[in-house]
């Protein structure tokens, strides 16, 4: 990962490296030291980039421009999904991905995000998810349908615009992090380009919830609804009137209600009483756990598979969860 300002001591070193340049006219003088003083990094031009990472601005605006080239910054791949069928990455290559982090560490995980995002935040996970919805009697789960390539360049350069970038470099931001017009899955930069592009749509999700007295959360594309009161019939309507207004849309398959006496899951999760995995889960991790500990030489190579297991248990049941740790380490020095 490329260390901020590799090539300068102070913002004022930068500044005075830019104006040598001779690109910083009056008014983005003004805004360089807004975007500094809001602790973002003072990108008034390419050049300002290419002068922080210690590359040619052209460099830059190749990479801003790499869907009009013969030979684009991506790598691409198909992984199946769980559910059937297949998913496309598009993976950045060296380049481009080092100015994705850059992005990513420097200007968007300085935006906090509100506690009803769950997804894609450190910290937060599907268990913390699933915790906001235990003990509901009334459960909806939906989907949003091709979340990724839903988020268009438009909706990434109103992000940046939102922060304070200039027009022109808002939009070479937005061409560093997108790929023929949407969120490629495999940058860096999508997952929270995502929440932050969702951010009005979760305000509005939010209001009508509360309405309704609903706890609304989402983990990426999926997006939970909770109350003690039946939920009523035109609210998932109301939810896709919501989406559809801003450019997504539902997946149609994925839309669950569950009432009083059924199981609810929330990202995978039991949430009936508590938040645990399902019945033959914790079977299969009882007994891959047990049978560790009566001859852990025979798992040494699992080592390291057990110790995530076992720190995904604790994550929602710290007794169990350190018994299976004490097991993995035991397997771990055997």
């Amino acid at each position: 990962m490329l260390p901020p300002l590799v090539s300068f001591n102070s913002v004022l070193d930068l500044k005075r490296a830019v104006r040598a340049s001779g690109e910083l006219s009056k008014l983005e003088d003004k805004i360089f030291d807004r975007l500094s003083e809001a602790g973002l990094p003072p990108l008034v031009s390419p050049t300002v980039l290419g002068l922080i990472l210690g590359v040619s601005p052209k460099l830059i605006t190749s990479l801003a421009n790499h869907p009009r080239r013969k030979y684009p910054y991506y790598r691409r791949y198909k992984i199946p999904k769980r559910a059937g069928g297949v998913r496309t990455i598009l993976a950045p290559r060296t380049y481009l991905k080092a100015v994705q982090r850059f992005i990513l560490k420097r200007i968007l995980e300085s935006q906090p995000l509100p506690k009803y995002v769950m997804g894609f935040v450190r910290g937060r996970g599907i268990v913390q998810n699933a915790r906001v919805h235990v003990g509901a009697d009334y459960l909806l789960n939906v989907d949003v349908k091709d979340f990724f390539p839903s988020v268009r360049t438009e909706h990434v350069l109103k992000v940046f615009r939102r922060l304070g970038f200039p027009e022109e470099m808002s939009r070479v931001l937005s061409f560093l992090c997108t790929y023929e017009g949407c969120l490629p899955q495999g940058a860096p930069t999508s997952p929270y380009l995502a929440n932050l592009a969702f951010g009005k749509i979760d305000e509005e999700l939010v209001r009508i919830s509360e309405k309704r007295s609903l706890k609304y959360s989402r983990y990426a594309d999926d997006l939970t609804f909770s109350g003690s009161e039946p939920i009523e019939e035109g609210f998932v309507s109301k939810v896709d009137e919501i989406l559809r207004s801003h450019g997504f849309n539902l997946n149609a398959k994925k839309i669950k209600l569950t009432r009083p006496g059924q199981a609810k899951y929330v990202t995978g999760l039991v949430v009936n009483k508590r938040v645990q995995p399902d019945r033959r889960a914790r079977k299969t991790l009882r007994a891959m756990f047990h049978r560790a500990s009566l001859h852990p030489r025979g798992f040494r190579e699992k080592a390291a598979s057990l110790a995530g297991w076992a720190s995904y248990v604790y994550s929602y049941d710290k007794a169990l969860g350190s018994k299976y740790l004490n097991i993995a380490r035991k397997v771990a020095s055997a």
